[in-house]
């Protein structure tokens, strides 16, 4: 299943975090991801994962080329990627609340 096919089957994927296995990036990024959604207290948030090294269809699909890798796929279908092990706080603090906003959303 993909963000695309999400939003035509009424799924509600608002991210997909891309891994390679229990790397320790991606570990990193699987905790970080987890403390910061918990702390914006969202139920309506969902999370979606996806590791690379069982299901490649996201590296054609999204064009991952790097994991760990946040994406929002805005209502346009442009995606919105964040790079990296998410233990940059600030930045994922403003990734998430950009998908607060009506042109992200």
């Amino acid at each position: 299943m993909n963000g695309k096919n999400d939003r035509e089957t009424g799924t509600n994927t608002d991210l997909i975090l891309f891994v390679t296995g229990d790397s320790p990036r991606s570990l990193r990024a699987r905790a970080n991801l987890a403390t910061a959604v918990e702390d914006i207290a969202d139920n309506r948030l969902t999370v979606r994962h996806i590791d690379l090294l069982q299901d490649t269809s996201g590296v054609a699909e999204y064009g991952m080329f790097a994991t760990p890798a946040l994406i929002h796929v805005r209502a346009s279908g442009e995606p919105t990627v964040l790079y990296g092990d998410l233990s940059n706080g600030p930045e994922l603090e403003r990734f998430l609340a950009n998908l607060q906003s009506p042109e992200t959303a």
